[in-house]
């Protein structure tokens, strides 16, 4: 992985060197075995050490953890206690929030930037070095930004090497060729690639034949991207044999897992978000929480659902401490790899994506998105659907293809799962799926509605 370079004594090598950059990825990658813990208890024992430093540094260099803990009433030793935040009370706050004195306008202002020029590398320069800007997709209504250190990004992509590269450690002895099919080219990889590692962005903002040929050319080894793109180029005639396939962005469901592994091969996922790296996969393909360096609280919402409520314990340019997602999770059981982090059954969406519906006892029934998917994707032939609820009552599905025999069953489908859940008097409408926009996270459920207060 890494070209034979020159013995460098400790005070010669400079850390802008990429020598530098690969070393400390590797040494972050190599460290994150010993934290892959077995037992539960040697895990929490781990954050609690994390805690105790990290907390006492946010609360002494960022102003709006400072002001949470004073105006609680809390010491930094009882973050737990701590009221949640969400991603609308980081924005607010923003500059008072991060670490290294940048203001929204700023990062905005790069970040824009680079979505509108499809130039990824730009970076700022702050008091505390550089730090790498971008915003989430913005999916649920509300666009986020976030900001990563150099320190952090090179952490960051030690974890996801080691977790995410073919035949661990062994294939760092042999040529990779990682793909990334996404809306925006992160940084967090450049560091890593050498003469036996390389990576290619493409970007989905670009026309899918074009985007299917050079996928087929490059053939690379792992291949990440949204599983709603990753079948849309496996539909285009896409060819590549990657020894594995990372489904991110977007909830991963068994049909499209299921089409991705037939296609292309092996499918795992990784559970990100603007908020940090959440969740990654074990040796047997499930995916866990990455609790080695995040904190989760859990808030019970009823069904089986759970929102969870984070504190990343390593991150300090844009601190995340007790922040509540707006995700639904179901969590399984033990795994058969060993891991003490828990498993992650199923990422059913966000919360408000859930549908409100009447119900028989007069009430109304909160219908969560996996549950209107489980039913659609039951439906023979019907390779792509939207749902949306458009007003109190009325479900609105958009069907790829819009034939009379698969409304039919859709509407069949739907209506007998709403009835199992103890919905009533729903209107289904059906139409043809509308196009998506170009490079948007795709959402098969949708809430539209919103209620008079």
């Amino acid at each position: 992985m890494f070209r034979k370079q020159p013995c460098l004594s400790r005070n010669r090598l400079n850390r802008n060197d990429p020598v530098f950059e690969r070393l400390s990825v590797l040494r972050h990658a190599l460290g994150e075995s010993r934290l892959m813990f077995t037992d539960r208890a040697a895990l929490e024992r781990h954050q609690g050490r994390l805690a105790a430093r990290h907390l006492r540094w946010v609360a002494a260099h960022s102003a709006d953890v400072a002001r949470r803990l004073r105006e609680a009433k809390l010491t930094p030793g009882e973050w737990r206690h701590l009221p949640p935040t969400d991603k609308a009370g980081m924005m607010e706050h923003f500059a008072q929030l991060n670490t290294v004195g940048l203001t929204l306008a700023q990062v905005l202002a790069v970040a824009r930037r680079a979505e509108d020029t499809r130039d990824f590398s730009p970076t700022i320069r702050t008091r505390s070095g550089e730090v790498t800007v971008g915003l989430s997709s913005g999916t649920s209504g509300a666009q986020g930004a976030f900001l990563v250190s150099r320190a952090e990004r090179l952490a960051w992509a030690g974890v996801t090497l080691r977790h995410l590269l073919p035949n661990w450690p062994g294939g760092l002895l042999t040529r990779q060729r990682v793909a990334f099919v996404l809306r925006a080219e992160g940084q967090l990889y450049r560091s890593v690639a050498s003469s036996r590692l390389h990576f290619r962005f493409l970007d989905l903002l670009r026309p899918l034949p074009e985007l299917a040929a050079e996928l087929s050319s490059y053939n690379p080894t792992l291949l990440i991207g949204p599983p709603s793109v990753l079948r849309a180029l496996l539909d285009a005639g896409a060819l590549a044999s990657p020894v594995q396939v990372v489904s991110v962005a977007e909830v991963l469901e068994d049909a499209d897992k299921l089409a991705l592994s037939t296609g292309f091969g092996p499918v795992v996922q990784v559970y990100q978000a603007t908020e940090g790296l959440l969740g990654l996969p074990c040796a047997h393909g499930q995916l866990h929480l990455n609790e080695a360096h995040v904190h989760f609280d859990f808030e019970d919402v009823g069904g089986g659902y759970v929102r969870p409520v984070l504190t990343d314990l390593r991150r300090r340019a844009q601190p995340m401490i007790r922040h509540r997602l707006n995700d639904l999770l179901r969590l399984g059981d033990a795994c058969p790899c060993g891991l003490a982090a828990r498993r992650i059954e199923s990422v059913a969406g966000r919360q408000d994506e859930a549908l409100s519906l009447p119900s028989v006892s007069g009430g109304r029934v909160t219908v969560w998105p996996d549950f209107v998917r489980g039913a659609l994707n039951r439906v023979a032939g019907l390779r792509e659907y939207r749902a949306e609820q458009t007003a109190e009552r009325t479900v609105q599905l958009q069907l790829e293809p819009d034939a009379p025999a698969i409304r039919a069953t859709a509407t069949e489908a739907v209506q007998a799962a709403l009835q199992r859940l103890g919905v009533t008097e729903t209107e289904l409408s059906c139409g043809p799926l509308e196009a998506a926009v170009p490079g948007a996270k795709r959402q098969r459920v949708r809430q539209r509605w919103t209620p008079d207060c």
